[in-house]
């Protein structure tokens, strides 16, 4: 396998993960059902848009408490509840990601947002002194910058053209099969990171 550029996920690969917490959280915060809060979840577009940076912060917000129905809602507890999803950023995956960049060239490509973006970037702070995630990669590509998401095709290209790597010598991981699939799609290389500390065997792929 001739790689020169490793592209890693965000969440769930560097960032712990657990999409349940929000839910709970975004259920708590309205007296509504779990399963009626993961329906809005899984079949709103507003959120892939928010995702996308297509629609601001605020209008997001106001979004969540349409569809919640919680007008009292603050600011602050709607991300606290949006952010409940973010865990923890162990230094050693981080310290990882700086080692690997005396080989290989490194890449960020995530699917977030402001609100998210925000609240990792105040957790890798406490983690590790820096202030975002540009000090571990040398290149990071967001999906609410760049106005794409994951997994469709035009993410990928994007990244590639910006990043000036061609799709085969790029290695790129992710904790869902669908993007790895989207990735896959236009020639890129794939591993499927199944929990967080797998990224610890990479160089046995590569």
């Amino acid at each position: 396998m001739n790689i020169n550029t490793i592209i890693f996920d965000l969440g769930g690969v560097i960032i712990d993960l657990n999409e349940k917490a929000t839910v709970e959280a975004f259920a708590q915060l309205s007296g509504k059902d779990i399963t009626e809060v993961v329906k809005y979840y899984q079949e709103s577009d507003t959120f892939k848009q928010y995702e996308m940076g297509l629609i601001p912060s605020d209008e997001f917000r106001a979004y969540i408490r349409e569809i919640l129905d919680t007008p009292q809602a603050t600011d602050h507890e709607i991300d606290r509840a949006w952010n409940a999803m973010l865990g923890n950023i162990p230094l050693r995956r981080l310290e990882w990601m700086i080692k690997l960049q005396k080989t290989y060239k490194i890449c960020i490509l995530s699917n977030t947002n402001a609100i998210h973006e925000s609240a990792f970037n105040q957790t890798l702070l406490e983690v590790s002194g820096k202030p975002c995630l540009d000090d571990f990669a040398h290149e990071v590509y967001f999906s609410h910058r760049l106005h794409l998401r994951k997994p469709n095709m035009d993410i990928y290209e994007k990244v590639l053209e910006l990043s000036g790597q061609s799709a085969a010598g790029c290695l790129f991981l992710d904790d869902k099969l669908e993007n790895l699939k989207g990735a896959a799609s236009v020639g890129i290389q794939t591993m499927h990171i199944s929990y967080p500390d797998e990224i610890f065997k990479l160089e046995s792929r590569v």
